[in-house]
């Protein structure tokens, strides 16, 4: 009881510490810290209640801010396309079964669905069980062999390359994996190698899904470590790729994730794999359409389609994990819902309008969905603009509730854990080389609710050293 009552005690001093605290103090003590010199830092909190500003600190001042960039793209794709809207993917033919064969091609269209096979909606080794259900759908329907071509059709997305901003070392690996028209395992290839003793070069064994295009120079080397220190360098529809650095020395078989280069090949591909694993012949083989002319599908049976996840639960994973490949299929899924092409020239242009019309945009500069581009430009004033906007938003529920939990959940599991912060804190984080950023929503002690945004962009201390900072401010404002 003793115990109890002295913690009740410590709960209400330090509460009454808070009440009384300068906040322009702690602002001050954030932004002369030795290990933010030369850093660029916009910091800003305000109470959604009567709009006072609680702490300011170049609320204007622009720069990259990693992931929590994601805001923007899964804010607006609740917004236009809506909680429950699903990307489609069609099964066509220009042909007509004849005696157990299909007489003509086999058009696979995209619309963009990022969900298909993807490891957050699949149980590993049943990734590719829905197009292995096309398989099934096209026995049904009396097709025991086809006589003709399956086309993988990725051209609703385009072919552009990554947004601007994206570099070489990014685009290589999982994390830089990009969307296209269609999409399958997140656009990603497991790279196998085999190692010997540390000092000598790893050798490539192979992908999965195989990339038959794959020209892969490897510049790995096998060493006396643990983990993998490896990466893959590419560009978007460029086959040939770099892989550098280090690997644990005398493996047989060790396995690193990349992006794939051509998500349409890649698809064909996929396709041509499971086709001849449930031993159903296609005569003309699988090839990706790009560079060939695109039919018109209003004149072609549609013999099946496939809905894909919904907005919100792609929007979920988006931001409780900071999934990059979602956050541009869902800015591009708008832009080809409204211009019918999902290209990234399309989606910035939507940005921009769908944005003047809701928040200050003043520069404002925005080139992707998931905060990848270091060409972004964005204030803590933007981003708590958003979060006052999608406060009021019919969506905003839907919003609030893909964002993780500080010291419960998603990207910021361990921030403010055991402290006041922590299950008060509802933010998307941000990380890259020099870069950290919070941003998101506060619930205070006393029933307070605010937004919030710390930006911390060229710092070269340790992350950690930045989250210790931030976490003090967190940890203040929610106990106001």
């Amino acid at each position: 009881m003793i115990v109890q009552r002295y913690s009740i005690l410590l709960f209400f001093l330090s509460g009454f510490w808070c009440h009384s605290q300068d906040f322009d103090s702690l602002v001050n003590n954030f932004v002369k810290n030795k290990a933010f010199i030369g850093s660029k830092i916009s910091l800003l909190a305000v109470d959604l209640l009567n709009s006072d500003t609680l702490l300011s600190y170049q609320a204007n001042l622009t720069t990259a801010t990693a992931s929590t960039t994601k805001l923007f793209s899964t804010a607006m794709a609740l917004e236009i396309l809506g909680p429950e809207y699903t990307f489609e993917t069609g099964v066509f033919t220009d042909g007509s079964i004849v005696n157990g064969t299909l007489e003509g091609n086999i058009w696979i269209r995209g619309g963009g669905d990022v969900s298909l096979g993807s490891k957050f909606f699949c149980e590993e080794g049943k990734e590719f069980q829905t197009i292995d259900g096309w398989i099934d759908s096209l026995r049904k329907m009396g097709i025991k062999a086809i006589n003709g071509t399956i086309y993988a059709d990725a051209s609703a997305y385009g072919y552009e390359s990554t947004p601007q901003g994206w570099s070489s070392w990014d685009v290589g690996n999982y994390f830089g994996a990009f969307p296209a028209g269609l999409n399958v395992y997140d656009n990603i290839a497991k790279y196998y190698f085999s190692t010997g003793k540390p000092g000598t070069k790893a050798n490539f064994i192979t992908t999965f899904p195989y990339q038959n295009n794959l020209q892969l120079t490897t510049r790995i080397i096998s060493a006396n470590i643990k983990g993998d220190r490896s990466n893959i360098q590419g560009r978007a529809y460029d086959e040939h790729r770099i892989a550098t650095g280090k690997l644990p020395a005398y493996q047989t078989s060790y396995m690193i994730k990349g992006s794939v280069a051509d998500p349409e090949n890649n698809f064909a591909e996929v396709m041509k794999a499971r086709f001849l694993l449930d031993s159903l012949p296609v005569a003309g083989g699988f090839k990706a359409c790009k560079g060939s002319r695109i039919p018109d599908y209003d004149v072609m049976q549609c013999l099946f389609s496939h809905k894909g996840r919904t907005v919100k639960e792609i929007a979920n994973w988006t931001n409780s994990k900071s999934v990059n490949f979602f956050a541009e299929g869902l800015l591009n899924g708008v832009a080809f819902k409204i211009t019918g092409k999902g290209t990234n020239a399309n989606a910035l242009e939507i940005y921009r309008r769908f944005y003047a019309s809701k928040i200050d945009t003043t520069s404002l500069r925005l080139f992707d969905g998931s905060g990848l581009s270091r060409s972004n430009r964005i204030a803590a004033g933007h981003l708590c603009d958003l979060l006052r906007y999608m406060n009021t938003s019919k969506e905003g529920d839907h919003f609030f509730k893909t964002l993780p939990i500080a010291g419960h959940s998603g990207t910021i599991s361990d921030l403010c854990r055991g402290a006041s912060g922590d299950g008060r804190v509802f933010a998307k984080s941000g990380s890259m080389t020099g870069i950290k950023s919070y941003a998101g929503y506060i619930h205070t002690v006393s029933g307070k609710k605010l937004v919030f945004a710390f930006i911390v962009n060229g710092f070269t201390c340790g992350q950690s050293t930045v989250k210790k900072q931030m976490e003090i401010l967190l940890n203040s404002l929610s106990i106001l």
